[in-house]
């Protein structure tokens, strides 16, 4: 029997509460790329709901939390080189031009650089930059993805697992996330961020009314709102449950074409609807009400 083939796959993560989303992204790689296999890392309870949709399997790190996960990206990963995606992407493209264009870094991905301000999380991006000795800093925030190259990377994800146990020294008082300690170790080892181009996309990133998607066909057609440009995204980002309506109509196209039952789709949608369109309105109305008692 042959060895499977390792040297190239896409890597997600899964858990109790977004299964259904990891399942969706390798719905839609299926679609994209045909013929690439795709792992995910979860623990021994959510193994059984996602198996049969991955070529591979990898139990969790036990202990880990939230974010923490994804500086262990290199120990979940069975392939020589990865390319990462959050389980709340979709993927309309072959990824393989990508990581072409990518692999001569031992780890990337799309952003930008920035000098100045903070991050979504508080980091003082000047005082990252004065620590570091460095001009200007690689930010990927709300990326959710990332290429990574074995075994060069490791020294990457050392650093980042260094910096997440040392994270309140270094960073002082904020909220913890992955992206800040990728943007910090990039700029450590000068890795520089990709072109986001056709590779990354948001919802917001689309002028309204002109988003025009179809993960079962891998279709993905916007205008950029930044600059009038047709744009035919790669990858969408639906992160912090952005267009929860759009995102899950998109699952459910997927979960029909390969015949996948799903029965709290739309229960989920209206989760995250509630979540962001409600409860944060409604904990932001009591942090300013509050502000002035």
């Amino acid at each position: 029997m042959s060895r499977p083939d390792t040297s190239f796959g896409i890597l997600t993560l899964a858990t109790p509460n977004d299964y259904l989303k990891a399942i969706g992204l390798a719905l839609s790689v299926r679609v994209s790329n045909p013929g690439v296999p795709i792992a995910v890392a979860c623990s021994a309870r959510v193994r059984p709901l996602v198996e049969a949709y991955f070529d591979h399997v990898v139990e969790e790190k036990a202990g880990l939390r939230g974010f923490v996960h994804k500086v262990y990206l290199d120990h979940y990963s069975p392939f020589d080189e990865t390319m990462f995606f959050d389980s709340d992407v979709l993927v309309f493209k072959p990824v393989m031009p990508y990581v072409e264009a990518w692999r001569e870094h031992p780890y990337t991905a799309a952003g930008r650089y920035e000098s100045q301000g903070k991050s979504a999380f508080g980091m003082d991006r000047p005082e990252m930059l004065r620590q570091l000795g460095k001009p200007r800093m690689a930010v990927i925030d709300g990326a959710g993805h990332a290429f990574f190259r074995k075994p060069d990377c490791s020294r990457i994800f050392e650093a980042a697992r260094d910096v997440t146990a040392r994270h309140a020294q270094i960073m002082g008082g904020i909220p913890y996330a992955d992206e800040d300690v990728m943007d910090y170790v990039m700029t450590m080892f000068d890795l520089p961020p990709m072109p986001r181009a056709d590779f990354f996309s948001r919802h917001a990133s689309a002028k309204p009314g002109t988003l025009r998607m179809d993960a079962s066909k891998g279709v993905c057609e916007f205008v950029f709102r930044d600059t009038g440009q047709v744009m035919h995204a790669c990858m969408m980002h639906f992160a912090a449950d952005e267009a929860p309506f759009t995102y899950y109509y998109q699952l459910q196209k997927l979960f029909r074409k390969f015949g996948v039952a799903a029965p709290g789709l739309l229960r989920g949608a209206f989760h995250d609807f509630y979540k962001r369109s409600i409860h944060l309105q409604l904990h932001d109305w009591k942090k300013r009400l509050l502000a002035r008692a």
